[in-house]
């Protein structure tokens, strides 16, 4: 758990070259994206190539507010569809996993099962029973996401066999703020791809537009150049029949 509490500077001095490369893979897979998926599959795959995870590994959100959790989007593609008794014991029995995500929603780092229970504590609960052992979890991470109010963003990675460790958590931590871009940048060409004939990548740039970010920014943030980026910005104007970045990001909080 002190690893959420370690500076960014930190982390990345921790980390060897190998794992640098191994980091800057995710990250190119989650710039190189074109899909409308609301998190990109290949990101989650490049995720399970770097922390190996067997059981599970998805994009999950959820709706928080009602009574009765639900989902609202999920991706997986690692792991099989619960059973009839998994998804009761979600509902019924899901006050026992640490991690539900009620517990969670503003969390704002990367957490592990095995930090709040040990082996024979998980063994004790009747959720263990029903949910995890069925599906040969051993551990569990959760890396947090942004969401709105009474709601729950979250990218699960479940395995058997062994636990997380400290190196694989860090790697996690330092993921996490790429992770956050890719899931916003998702949602733009969501919003805003099909919108006056935006490309995939003019709709990432009008996002954060809107967001109010600098050419500067929004290059670093979508790993290209300032002159790229205003280019973009010159056809977004054109596209949508606007002449300031203030006009074109009031249209992007309309739509």
């Amino acid at each position: 758990m002190g690893i959420r509490r370690m500076s960014y500077s930190r982390l990345v001095g921790a980390i060897s070259e190998r794992d640098a490369a191994s980091l800057l893979e995710v990250i190119h897979a989650g710039a190189s994206e074109r899909g409308q998926e609301s998190f990109p599959a290949s990101v989650l795959w490049a995720l399970s190539r770097l922390i190996p995870s067997d059981a599970c590994v998805g994009y999950e959100e959820t709706d928080i507010a009602a009574s009765r959790f639900r989902v609202l989007d999920l991706l997986e593609v690692i792991g099989e569809p619960p059973s009839p008794s998994v998804e009761a014991a979600f509902h019924t029995l899901g006050w026992q996993d640490p991690m539900h995500c009620r517990l969670h929603a503003r969390e704002q780092g990367v957490l592990r099962l095995s930090d709040f229970l040990t082996h024979r504590q998980r063994r004790a609960l009747e959720y263990d029973a029903t949910v995890w052992r069925p599906h040969g979890i051993e551990d569990s991470v959760r890396v947090w996401l942004p969401a709105p109010p009474g709601r729950a963003r979250a990218i699960y990675l479940e395995r058997s066999g062994t636990s997380y460790t400290n190196r694989e958590m860090t790697l996690l931590s330092l993921l996490r703020p790429h992770l956050i871009r890719i899931r916003a940048n998702a949602d733009f060409r969501r919003r805003f791809g099909a919108d006056r004939d935006l490309t995939r990548r003019e709709a990432e740039v009008l996002g954060w537009i809107a967001r109010g970010k600098t050419n500067g920014e929004v290059a670093r943030l979508l790993f290209i150049s300032p002159h790229t980026v205003r280019k973009h910005v010159e056809n977004i104007f054109e596209k949508l029949g606007v002449r300031t970045r203030t006009a074109a990001a009031a249209y992007a909080r309309r739509n």
